[in-house]
């Protein structure tokens, strides 16, 4: 009889622990889901139709409006949505309008007022990366010649800065890089990784103080940087090297290296795919295949 007994309470004790473990994991599945879920729905300004779950929306050429359907033929129907810095989940997004974090909801079309953010002078806003229920907004000043992160949690309902000096450019999950100095032309600037935690950001790894182009591109991180001895002599920008790793800085690869002769010319990395880049130099664009390591000028 006791050893029945203490084999039924073994079982239940077995049982609760099992029970426990499952919800942990749907717990930690959730949180997984929703940290993976927000995407960036454009960059560089494409007006193409992007799929976001079962919905499609691109951008009118002629009104520069956001817009929405059901199936990629249409019909399309307008929506409030800022083209500049919105993340959807296939079901809502997050943007930013005249400093207010807007939340659309694409079954009703329905647009609420999230958060009214702080600004003074000529600042402003725009999200730059969300990570389970936190969205990360780069606060950024003309004439201060700066850049800020904030972070808004969407279920505390709080904002704080998460780090000064710093606009995100571009994540892959919990990672993030950013430049760390202001510049409105095509000027190299410092380069941080980050990584989204709890709090906040906690810096990585520093990839270099004259880079350009940093962006995750299937899993990976490229970017590139002008060594410093051409940098010290004047001449920083007729020689730039591309690079990728690792999502954390690490394991870095050199990919190719870009030279200009021309004598005020610069060259540069405009566009990173996972085969191959774009690099402009002395008024010319390129093709770079990495795995042939061949440059052909495309135009």
């Amino acid at each position: 009889m006791e050893k029945r007994w203490f084999r039924n309470i073994r079982y239940v004790f077995w049982g609760i622990c099992a029970a426990v473990a499952l919800v942990i994991c749907v717990k930690v599945g959730t949180v997984r889901t929703e940290a993976a879920a927000y995407t960036r729905l454009w960059t560089d300004y494409d007006t193409k139709a992007v799929k976001n779950g079962k919905y499609f929306i691109k951008i009118d050429e002629s009104s520069r409006k956001a817009l929405i359907a059901t199936r990629k033929s249409g019909p399309y129907k307008e929506t409030p949505m800022n083209f500049y810095g919105a993340f959807a989940n296939g079901k809502q997004a997050y943007y930013v309008r005249e400093n207010v974090l807007y939340k659309y909801v694409f079954s009703g079309g329905k647009e609420s007022k999230v958060k009214k953010l702080p600004v003074s002078g000529d600042q402003g806003y725009h999200i730059s990366a969300v990570y389970g229920s936190q969205i990360f907004l780069t606060k950024s000043s003309f004439d201060q010649w700066k850049y800020w992160t904030y972070s808004y949690n969407t279920k505390s309902k709080k904002l704080k800065k998460a780090a000064s000096d710093c606009a995100i450019s571009s994540q892959n999950g919990k990672y993030v890089v950013a430049q760390n100095e202001y510049r409105s032309d095509v000027s190299p600037y410092r380069v941080t990784v980050y990584k989204i935690t709890s709090s906040g950001l906690k810096k990585v790894k520093k990839l270099g103080e004259n880079c350009h182009a940093e962006i995750y591109v299937n899993g990976k991180l490229y970017y590139t940087e002008y060594p410093d001895k051409y940098v010290q002599s004047g001449n920083y920008m007729k020689k730039v090297i591309l690079y990728r790793c690792n999502p954390d800085g690490s394991g870095r690869k050199k990919l190719g290296t870009f030279t200009t002769s021309s004598q005020y010319g610069e060259v540069m990395v405009t566009k990173v795919t996972a085969k191959y880049c774009h690099v402009y130099k002395g008024g010319q664009t390129y093709k770079y295949t990495y795995k042939t390591k061949k440059l052909k000028k495309i135009r």
